[in-house]
């Protein structure tokens, strides 16, 4: 049952920034790469930011990296230089996302990761928490674009979970 509740947070997640994109077209280049006052910057740089987190954490829980250059993964905003480029990467993102995650047994959310500290110690993480963090960040950094959006005149309304379920409920 957790690993449904998992599932279903990606799949608000990628609602969520899908819509971010859609209304980040209706503001200029320039404004695209205006400095927020929040953020990593302007409205494309905190996406990059965010997009990069997301794939950094997913690449060491798939195996498709090892954690230090999962962490050390960086992206060049300058090659995401429109809403398109940010969308083609986030729709390759999240085939990778909904792969691993649509694999995930109530189980597998207990696995522990652990990698070498620089310091010597070990760094121990439980998969459900890492989940949790990224899906979490990404609401964060949605909202300080929403609000750069909203400042050019292009909100984006409610992006909360439950509008998300009302959207999406068969019931």
């Amino acid at each position: 049952m957790f690993a449904e509740a998992v599932r279903d947070l990606y799949r608000y997640n990628d609602w969520a920034t899908r819509h971010i994109l859609d209304v980040a077209e209706g503001v200029s280049q320039e404004q695209l790469l205006t400095p927020g006052t929040a953020g990593h910057g302007s409205t494309r740089d905190t996406l990059v930011h965010l997009m990069r987190t997301q794939r950094g954490w997913l690449s060491w829980w798939d195996g498709s990296l090892p954690a230090d250059q999962a962490y050390g993964l960086r992206l060049n905003p300058a090659d995401y230089p429109d809403v398109a480029a940010l969308r083609a990467y986030w729709t390759s993102l999240q085939e990778q996302t909904r792969a691993f995650v649509d694999g995930l047994a109530d189980d597998d959310l207990a696995r522990v990761y652990e990698e070498p500290a620089p310091n010597g110690q070990t760094i121990r993480f439980v998969l459900s928490t890492m989940m949790l963090h990224v899906a979490n960040h990404g609401t964060q950094h949605r909202s300080e674009v929403a609000a750069m959006l909203t400042g050019f005149g292009q909100s984006p309304g409610d992006l909360d979970y439950i509008d998300y379920v009302f959207r999406h409920s068969s019931a």
